[in-house]
């Protein structure tokens, strides 16, 4: 009888161990369950209204659907926050990517403003290098001038005893001959010896100066004879030339440079003066008085030379 109650006690204990085994089984697949995501998927276990169960409706322990629901929880919260972290990832390259196509757009920008600044400098050079160029001139002119005032002054006058000049052959050049107080004017239009408002000797000038220079040769080769420069006061266009002086002064140099390299007359005997607007003949108010104005003026003294 020992014997029996000892058997049935062991049978009993095998028997109560079954549900411990199937309870860790469920466990394993209940973990497998929750790394897959889905528990449909595990065919060991099941759904049911008051919680899950292993296959044969065999029912979990609370505790372990507690573990299970907690764990479950955990994963999804952890998707969430990938989710969520995912989000402002894709959020932040996509500011990202803008972001790098401002900069992109900014530094063309910054470029093509680059090459328009260095545009504008080799611009500003060059016209520094012109500005260079006219101021040489014109300082080369100024010297040019201040010789010929030295010329002048160094000059020794003696006076002529007749105190007149006749105008002689000069009246039969063809030009306005005018005789002023013991002095002899030649008037010559500028616009027939140089190109308009510079001092660029035209190619019917030197038929003009020759003929000039011939008369002067003959006939008044030791009187001293001032070449004058006359303009309108209209404005002065190109840049050469700021005032109508400057003009009038580089026409004059420019009728004595002719005179003395190509006629090969004195530079003793000659002198320029520029008188640009002041002495007008005519109305500049009229096209006819403006043309008038502008002349050069031979002025031949009695004095000698």
């Amino acid at each position: 009888m020992g014997t029996a109650i000892v058997t049935n006690q062991s049978r009993i204990t095998s028997r109560s161990r079954i549900p411990c085994g199937s309870v860790l089984l469920a466990l394993c697949f209940l973990l497998t369950a929750t790394t897959s995501g889905c528990n449909r998927s595990n065919p060991y276990l099941t759904a049911s209204p008051s919680g899950f169960t292993l296959a044969g409706n065999q029912p979990i322990a609370p505790e372990i659907q507690q573990q299970y629901s907690a764990q479950l929880a955990e994963i999804e919260r952890r998707a969430k926050l990938l989710d969520d972290n995912n989000r402002q990832l894709t959020t932040q390259l996509a500011q990202s990517q803008q972001q790098m196509q401002l900069y992109k757009e900014r530094a063309e920008l910054m470029q093509r403003q680059l090459a328009e600044v260095n545009n504008q400098l080799q611009s500003t050079r060059m016209a520094n290098a012109q500005t260079s160029q006219q101021a040489r001139g014109l300082a080369d002119r100024l010297q040019s001038m201040q010789s010929d005032q030295q010329r002048r002054g160094s000059a020794r006058l003696t006076a002529n005893t007749s105190g007149r000049v006749s105008s002689g052959s000069l009246r039969d050049l063809g030009l306005a001959v005018e005789e002023d107080n013991g002095v002899i004017r030649v008037r010559v239009p500028s616009d027939q010896l140089f190109q308009s408002g510079t001092s660029q000797l035209s190619p019917s000038a030197s038929g003009i100066l020759d003929r000039i220079a011939q008369a002067i040769t003959t006939d008044y080769k030791r009187q001293r004879i001032a070449i004058e420069g006359h303009t309108d006061n209209g404005p002065i266009y190109g840049g050469t030339y700021s005032t109508s002086h400057q003009l009038a002064a580089a026409q004059s140099n420019a009728i004595l440079e002719h005179l003395t390299r190509r006629n090969q007359l004195p530079a003793a005997q000659l002198f320029t003066l520029a008188h640009g607007e002041n002495y007008p003949i005519g109305d500049n108010q009229t096209p006819a008085g403006r043309f008038a104005n502008r002349r050069i003026e031979f002025v031949i003294y009695p004095e000698t030379w």
